[in-house]
């Protein structure tokens, strides 16, 4: 076994299941409320590259075990912090950066209940989809703990929820319930059993949408601030013409004409 105790992608503190084109990734530190650790993201960012690699995967949930997200950091890691004055060094021994996920070619959906606080709201935030049960519990708490908004928090709530939405949450480290977060555009539903709800959206997409389309669309949103209006029509009318000679377009165009469901080729590698 490795230092972070990782076996084909998988740690013993996330969990992977597949089903029918859709990757489960559960947070799985349950006795903790799957609060953050350095263990945990090297098991988290393994789980997503053996997702990106897989072609039967085209899209990917996110959530956490026994009705919690994810706190933020583990209490007693953040003990030690303020004992030694920095961070982990395992840390360091992570292949992928921080921002890893935001990479990812499959669409990423984030299933939240219960607390989802720190860097387990920038994990949220690092999906395309949140969806969120009312009573969920979010925040980025990061001034109540004496610390700079860490790990791309403020680039992605300003991004997600505009800036005024951004200051006003960061500044205060206040919290927030899943209902407030739909109100504020951090989340886009706020359900009962946003798992299963999570996972109609993911079945979804995975059954009707083109992979190597959704690719593509992903890596331009996430990227899409660099660009102007017109840089963007230019780049993308540039590979226009490898979509519409391609077997996802013939086939998207073949099965609308024809009413049914359409059978896409998976990504069988990132754009």
């Amino acid at each position: 076994m490795s230092l972070f105790n990782r076996d084909s992608g998988t740690s013993s503190v996330v969990h992977t299941e597949r089903d029918d084109g859709v990757a489960i990734i559960t947070l799985h530190r349950p006795e903790r409320r799957n609060a953050w650790t350095v263990e945990m993201q090297a098991g988290y960012y393994d789980a997503l590259a053996s997702a990106s690699a897989d072609p039967d995967v085209r899209v990917v949930v996110v959530t956490g075990a026994g009705g919690s997200f994810c706190p933020g950091a583990d209490t007693q890691a953040l003990d030690t912090y303020s004992q030694t004055g920095t961070t982990n060094p395992l840390a360091a021994r992570i292949e992928q950066p921080e921002w890893f996920p935001s990479t990812v070619p499959k669409p990423m959906i984030a299933a939240v209940e219960g607390p989802c606080a720190g860097i387990g709201l920038v994990q949220a935030l690092m999906c395309d989809i949140r969806v969120v049960a009312p009573d969920a519990r979010l925040s980025t708490a990061f001034v109540r703990r004496g610390l700079p908004a860490m790990h791309g928090g403020e680039w992605l709530l300003e991004r997600i929820a505009g800036a005024a939405t951004a200051h006003e949450l960061l500044l205060t480290g206040r919290t927030f319930d899943g209902t407030e977060a739909l109100r504020l555009g951090v989340a886009h539903e706020a359900v009962d059993a946003p798992l299963a709800r999570a996972l109609e959206l993911a079945h979804d997409m995975a059954a009707r949408c083109s992979p190597t389309s959704m690719a593509h669309i992903k890596q331009r949103l996430w990227t899409s601030r660099s660009r102007t209006l017109d840089e963007t029509v230019v780049e993308v009318d540039a590979v226009l013409d490898d979509f519409l000679s391609s077997d996802d377009f013939r086939e998207g165009v073949a099965s609308f004409v024809e009413r049914r469901t359409p059978h896409f080729r998976g990504l069988s590698h990132p754009l």
